[in-house]
């Protein structure tokens, strides 16, 4: 039986299956982390493109279900964890690997932010997620639902959405509708730190107000006014017009700020 607290809803359709598979580009040479394996559908699909599949899961009643997978195809290896107590690199043995998923909707966040710390050892990510939080990774500057997670996601890879999925190809169907979609981790974003991340979703802490008042709270006026000066920007602009590579500028200018100044507000 599905459980509720694990978010559980499979996908079954093989035809939706092996079309995720293609569009992931998954080749012979492949190794894949798949998230949340549940029964082993996707898994079976993945093991038939890939070299190896890792398949990770959470629930151990999904076990025989697994087992009987690993079998019939020779290349899974079942890890039974929760994917964020897991060391990616660790699992992949020093390889580049590739992910896909049908994330758990409770916890879609917290992976999006373990697979932005760990990317050094993934090549992208495939994954299926409530449609809100699809459509937020890919939003763009200037729309109602860009914010932290949009810039985080885009700061370090090329995001796009590549299918939408209706509640009926789930089993049990969800309430709302999903999207599948990718992420593509670059290599020039090597210094996308935990500090810069935590400047974006500083920069979004006050949603409704100018991104001003939320940078004053850690930086205070005076460095936050040379800031604006520094880059040409109005001291009414709010967070959901700054495109991700601006949040990146103006991080690199309030860091050379504090430490050139010898503060010990704001991040890191």
């Amino acid at each position: 039986m599905l459980k509720k607290r694990f978010s559980q809803n499979l996908i079954k359709d093989g035809n939706i299956l092996r079309k995720m598979v293609s569009l992931a580009g998954i080749t012979p040479g492949d190794t894949v982390l798949e998230i949340g394996a549940g029964r082993g559908d996707l898994t079976l699909a993945i093991a038939s493109a890939a070299a190896r599949v890792i398949a990770v899961e959470v629930d151990r009643d999904m076990l025989p279900y697994l087992e009987e997978t690993a079998r019939s195809s020779g290349n899974v290896e079942i890890v039974f964890n929760d994917i964020l107590a897991v060391n990616i690199a660790d699992l992949a043995g020093g390889h580049p690997v590739k992910v896909m998923g049908n994330i758990p909707y409770g916890i879609t966040g917290p992976i999006i932010f373990k697979l932005i710390r760990e990317r050094r050892c993934l090549d992208s990510a495939f994954l299926t997620v409530q449609k809100e939080i699809g459509e937020r990774i890919t939003a763009g500057p200037g729309t109602r639902i860009y914010g932290s997670l949009s810039v985080a996601a885009q700061l370090v890879s090329d995001v796009r959405m590549l299918m939408r999925l209706k509640p009926q190809v789930f089993v049990p169907p969800p309430k709302v509708e999903s999207v599948y979609f990718s992420m593509r981790f670059r290599d020039d974003a090597a210094d996308v730190d935990e500090d810069l991340l935590a400047f974006v979703r500083g920069a979004f802490g006050h949603k409704r107000k100018f991104m001003r008042h939320a940078l004053v709270e850690s930086f205070g006026g005076e460095a936050v006014d040379k800031l604006y000066e520094r880059m040409g920007l109005p001291r009414s602009v709010r967070a959901e017009k700054i495109e991700p590579a601006i949040f990146k500028e103006m991080y690199e200018k309030i860091k050379d700020q504090v430490i050139g100044n010898g503060d010990k507000t704001g991040y890191g």
